[in-house]
């Protein structure tokens, strides 16, 4: 066959071309993901490049942070992070922390009746601060889902499992967001800041936003597990640094 426009077309890719794509292909879905989260998105075999390279997106945001932390120490010196390196700390952040923060945080995205009792109340145990008040969170939370349960079984109507079915699919972009902003949120208390800085807190916490979405779209896609192997890379990572630092 004469050269020409066919024998280009029909080059085959070489391994740099291929692996390029498939990083814009991911980046694409995810993207597409954040702008409308949905909970059909199927997960490959071929979990482990999808792995790395969402770690890798992680990394890359909390690298982009540095010159927003250099900018804070300037003109708003008030805003200081309260992390250190204490040996049962770390553990926490990397053992203890992935293993609740997803259970409360992403567990309940493929489940209406787990979003609407079991994740909020996990997210108030958490930031309960004492377990008195904990084990009253708890026991709130478990009358309602007690007398929710009752309610479908003798009092409501045969549709109401469905409807509701049918309007967490409706919401399920809220329900993703709303549950990345909450994980978002339990994180400012590793900083201190005074109430005059307290307006700059939702631009310091973007990176927790960010991979609060990425841990959830690897989750929607592979399962709870694999979120919680993804957070606790993430957080072995900035321990890491910590030590280094």
């Amino acid at each position: 066959m004469p050269g020409g426009i066919n024998d280009a077309v029909a080059k085959p890719l070489s391994e740099t071309q291929r692996t390029w794509n498939e990083i814009k292909h991911e980046i694409g879905l995810f993207a597409a993901f954040v702008r409308k989260p949905r909970r059909t998105l199927r997960g490959e075999k071929k979990w482990l490049s999808r792995f790395l390279l969402l770690w890798g997106m992680c990394l890359a945001v909390a690298i982009l942070q540095i010159p927003l932390e250099i900018g804070f120490e300037q003109f708003a010196p008030s805003i200081k992070y309260t992390l250190n390196t204490d040996t049962r700390f770390m553990l926490m952040a990397v053992f203890i922390a992935p293993l609740l923060e997803e259970l409360a945080f992403r567990a309940g995205l493929r489940n209406a009746r787990y979003t609407l009792f079991i994740g909020p109340a996990l997210f108030l145990v958490i930031r309960a601060g004492s377990a008195p008040l904990a084990l009253a969170v708890a026991a709130g939370f478990a009358v309602v889902a007690l007398l929710d349960w009752l309610y479908r079984r003798h009092l409501a109507g045969p549709g109401l499992i469905m409807r509701r079915g049918r309007a967490f699919l409706r919401r399920y972009p809220l329900v993703v967001w709303t549950y990345a902003a909450a994980f978002a949120v339990i994180h400012i208390g590793n900083f201190e800041y005074s109430q005059q800085a307290a307006f700059l807190m939702p631009l310091v916490l973007l990176p927790q936003l960010f991979c609060g979405l990425v841990f959830s779209y690897l989750r929607i896609r592979h399962g709870l597990l694999y979120s919680m192997l993804l957070h606790a890379a993430y957080n072995a990572s900035l321990c890491s640094v910590l030590l280094l630092g």
